[in-house]
């Protein structure tokens, strides 16, 4: 693997997306309440610490490479800004939910405690579920009315029974019922459970850009880029470490490499990375090109 440090232009929007979200919370929390609630507080913003942010970041560039904006002229309440904090909002919430004991039971992520494990199952699920709802109080806030209401749509799709959540079902009952399992319907499940939430981040970065931007040139980059995110996280499962990864790795064969062993699995994401980088070329984006780099080669 090519040895590539994040970029300067990475960590500004990294850190750019993580204060506007402080800003958001210190307003939307900033109202005194009984000790339990405050400490339910710290909980939301644990919550919130967690990972690359590379699905708002994602949105942000597709908005700034196809809207010709500058990202320094960026302001807090920019609806952008408000599509990174929503979008990040409910991946928190899907990894909170994911990482409970009736589900995937993990204990780390991040190399941190998951919140399950760190407040306490209860206070995990009722986090998740004020994140969930937080996203889309997020999202109504987009000044324009017509681009609101098509990203509430298109994230209420990547959530409810058509998105992640049937995702999750389906991700349930294979991991009891391994041998049902086919490469058809394993990729079906993840494009829901996995895909249905970067399919938003690009395609809402696109619908805010432009009312004249052509959603379908980019159909098929998500579609690649969501499978071979899912990819790699199977095959960091079984190649790495929880020292490594920050989070629960299994050690054993999983999903796309149970199904069709490793290397074929890492040809699928070689593939899938190149028709990635292919569509990529229509943006002229290096940044676009370095999130596609690290969604092959990352290491967490």
């Amino acid at each position: 693997m090519n040895n590539k440090t994040t970029p300067d232009w990475y960590n500004e929007y990294k850190d750019f997306i993580e204060s506007s979200i402080e800003k958001y919370l210190d307003t939307y929390l900033a109202i005194p309440m009984s000790a339990p609630l405050e400490q339910f507080k710290e909980m939301i913003r644990y919550a919130f610490s967690w990972g690359k942010k590379l699905r708002s970041i994602l949105a942000l560039e597709f908005y700034l490479q196809l809207s010709g904006d500058s990202f320094s002229d960026l302001r807090f309440d920019s609806d952008i800004v408000r599509l990174c904090i929503a979008l990040e909002a409910v991946h928190a919430y899907s990894l909170v939910h994911d990482d409970l004991p009736c589900m995937d039971n993990d204990e780390l992520r991040r190399w941190e405690l998951t919140v399950w494990k760190k407040y306490g199952e209860s206070n995990a699920v009722l986090v998740g579920d004020l994140l969930n709802s937080l996203c889309f109080e997020v999202i109504s806030d987009i000044r324009d009315a017509h681009k609101s209401q098509k990203i509430q749509k298109l994230i209420s799709h990547a959530v409810w029974y058509y998105g992640m959540l049937w995702g999750q079902v389906e991700d349930i009952y294979y991991e009891n019922n391994i041998n049902d399992l086919d490469l058809g319907l394993l990729r079906g499940l993840h494009s829901k459970k996995t895909g249905k939430l970067i399919e938003a981040s690009v395609l809402g970065g696109v619908i805010l850009s432009s009312e004249t931007a052509n959603i379908d040139i980019f159909w098929d980059f998500w579609k690649k880029l969501w499978l071979a995110f899912q990819i790699k996280d199977d095959l960091l499962d079984v190649e790495w470490t929880a020292e490594e990864t920050g989070k629960s790795v299994w050690g054993e064969e999983k999903w796309f490499v149970y199904l069709i062993w490793v290397e074929a699995t890492k040809k699928i994401l070689h593939e899938s990375i190149e028709e990635c980088k292919k569509i990529a070329k229509n943006l002229n984006s290096d940044k676009i090109d370095f999130i596609v780099w690290y969604v092959e080669n990352r290491k967490k």
